[in-house]
């Protein structure tokens, strides 16, 4: 059985960028969404919610989860073709024709940039031929993800009382889809260029979509965020996608980064004058800056951080170096300073060989003011092969290769000292043959 220890290790950095706050985080603002969250989209940490499990209607939230399942699933370049049914869907942006062609880059970006519902019911029957085969992949990968109160039966978010999710469900898809390289840079685009494909009214017209997403573009529009009138674009924003339908109301994910750290917003069901409109637009405004204002990214750790040796049983060698396998970070309120943060590594006494480079050893307990934040890997910084018959002994191979030449020229003077004596007793043996033989002969004379 393992024994562990715990090896601490104090973080202790001097606080420069951020003075020490006498209070915490203020109180959220109030929203008109019914249901909110907000998070650090680095560390996880969600750092406000309301009504976080209730059912609610995303409208064309839900296309984050079809663009992440084309990006996953659809070669880029290929070219899909429109049907009949797909002329039919409304409300339409591109207005495609049955036979009009497009490629599927063309229409990813259109789809999440200018929330395009044509397009993405185009990508349901690419890669199910229907959309209730479709669903039946959304739901698949949405409780892959981790959801636990959602249910989709489109692929565009177009009313369907079957259709809904939460704010935690979707931030669990959102926090997903950010991670993929291509799906973070298309819904931060204010704007996208392509070119009418063959089947189109005007085919090799170039067209231009824009973003529904006011926060990254829009410096006309006149909104009052509490008292301040503004215009809703947000310094900072890298994204993400907008929602509304009659049923949903406004419906709006947006992130923006300052200082390192990326604030996260969800809410759903804004609603007021402009029936959510401008509300969701409001309320994610309200929450990104309170949460840039009472938050902030730490790193704790880096990627690569020694944490020494710890020994190998039956291995090549006797020890294997440990490292942290990825930054830490962690999120710190208004009234948590750097010396707050402490993490403890635990590491076995021993590991048994083989071992892998990057084969999981231990953990790190990361703290802040004593409460424990999370748990992180702690790998192998390289391969440890079984050793030779020795490392039952606690010899490593390069000590034993030592000890057998040791030995094996132990062996060589042995059998050379042999040798030398073996010929040694022949001269004299033959000597003696040779007097006697002598001797003999001078009596018969």
């Amino acid at each position: 059985m393992k024994k562990f220890i715990a090896v601490i290790l104090a973080l202790t950095i001097a606080l420069t960028v951020f003075p020490a706050a006498a209070f915490g985080a203020s109180e959220a603002p109030e929203v008109t969404a019914e249901a909110a969250l907000v998070a650090d989209l680095t560390t996880g940490e969600i750092l406000y919610e309301k009504n976080a499990d209730e059912r609610l209607y995303p409208a064309s939230l839900t296309k984050m989860l079809t663009g992440i399942l084309a990006i996953e699933n659809v070669s880029l370049g290929i070219t899909m073709t429109a049907d009949d049914e797909i002329e039919t869907v409304e409300p339409t942006i591109l207005k495609m024709k049955a036979g009009e062609q497009i490629t599927a880059r063309d229409a990813l970006h259109c789809m999440l940039i200018a929330s395009c519902n044509d397009l993405a019911e185009l990508f349901a029957k690419h890669m199910s031929g229907s959309v209730a085969e479709f669903a039946k992949l959304m739901n698949e990968k949405a409780a892959e993800i981790g959801c636990e109160n959602s249910h989709f039966v489109n692929p565009h978010g177009l009313h369907d009382e079957n259709h809904y999710t939460t704010a935690r469900d979707l931030y669990k898809i959102v926090s997903y889809c950010m991670q993929n390289e291509l799906f973070r840079e298309i819904v931060g685009m204010t704007e996208y260029t392509y070119t009418r494909g063959k089947g189109a009214l005007n085919p090799g017209k170039t067209e231009t979509v824009k973003t529904t997403n006011w926060l990254l573009y829009n410096t006309t529009t006149t909104i009052y965020v509490g008292p301040d009138k503004r215009t809703p674009k947000y310094d900072g924003c890298i994204g993400i996608k907008t929602g509304y339908d009659d049923e949903a109301k406004g419906c709006m994910i947006a992130a923006a980064e300052k200082d390192g750290t990326t604030i996260l917003t969800i809410v759903l069901r804004s609603d007021g004058d402009t029936s959510g409109i401008y509300e969701r637009v409001v309320d994610s405004i309200k929450l990104l800056q309170w949460g840039q204002e009472n938050f902030r990214t730490y790193k704790a750790a880096s990627a690569g951080q020694d944490f020494g040796n710890i020994k190998v049983k039956r291995g090549a060698v006797k020890t294997v170096g440990v490292a942290l396998n990825k930054n830490i970070y962690t999120t710190l309120d208004a009234s948590e300073a750097p010396d707050t943060v402490s993490y403890e590594a635990v590491l076995p006494d021993s590991v048994h060989a083989p071992v892998n480079r990057g084969d999981v050893v231990g953990k790190i307990k990361l703290s802040v003011g004593g409460e424990t934040r999370g748990e992180y890997d702690l790998v192998a910084t390289s391969t440890v092969e079984k050793g030779g018959p020795l490392s039952i002994f606690g010899i490593d191979d390069a000590t034993a290769a030592k000890i057998f030449a040791l030995l094996g020229s132990l062996v060589m003077i042995v059998v050379a000292f042999a040798a030398m004596y073996v010929v040694y007793r022949k001269v004299r043996s033959d000597r003696a043959k040779a007097r006697k033989k002598s001797g003999g002969s001078g009596d018969r004379s």
